[in-house]
């Protein structure tokens, strides 16, 4: 089997994992946290011409990169796993290396499109869910990001990626209340 699309990733050992399951893939490796700006522009410059995933790990520096790409511009999927998924044996780190073959081929299958179009959820409705300013809801927004296969976060970060994803309120509401 092969894989078209470009794959962004943290590190040499991901790119190796990858490769282990998809032998033909084409990987751009970010050298972790400290992502250059020569770095940046590439996959800016491959995002226009090519399909870019970003596939970084589930911890605060893989969301970090993420982040400096989106913002950088460009046109991308997103690839995620969670974190509990994605952590080494002896339990001391965090990253795409660990995960179980299926959990990356699932994660590869279940593309999210970036899409800075326009905004389907407000705080208002993250209010009234009790998604945000509520006794439990760091608790209810962990499901729903589960749910959802996106990274957890703070309100803030929680529907920003909500947007930045075109995640509307009614998956939302399938998730909290089986509608």
């Amino acid at each position: 089997m092969t894989y078209k699309q470009i794959i962004v990733v943290e590190g040499y050992h991901d790119q190796q994992k990858l490769k282990s399951i998809y032998p033909e893939i084409e990987c751009v490796i970010t050298n972790g946290s400290e992502i250059s700006e020569e770095t940046l522009n590439l996959i800016y410059q491959l995002s226009l011409k090519h399909e870019v995933v970003l596939f970084l790990d589930p911890d605060y520096p893989g969301k970090r990169i993420t982040q400096k790409i989106i913002d950088k511009g460009g046109k991308y999927k997103l690839a995620y796993i969670n974190k509990d998924k994605a952590i080494s044996k002896n339990n001391k780190k965090v990253g795409i290396e660990h995960a179980k073959e299926f959990d990356i081929i699932d994660a590869l299958d279940n593309l999210l499109t970036v899409d800075y179009s326009r905004n389907l959820i407000t705080r208002k409705m993250l209010s009234d869910r009790k998604l945000i300013n509520s006794k439990n809801s760091s608790i209810i927004r962990m499901e729903v990001c589960k749910s959802l296969n996106i990274p957890y976060g703070n309100g803030k970060t929680f529907l920003r990626h909500l947007n930045l994803l075109q995640i509307d309120i009614e998956r939302i509401d399938e998730i909290l209340y089986g509608q």
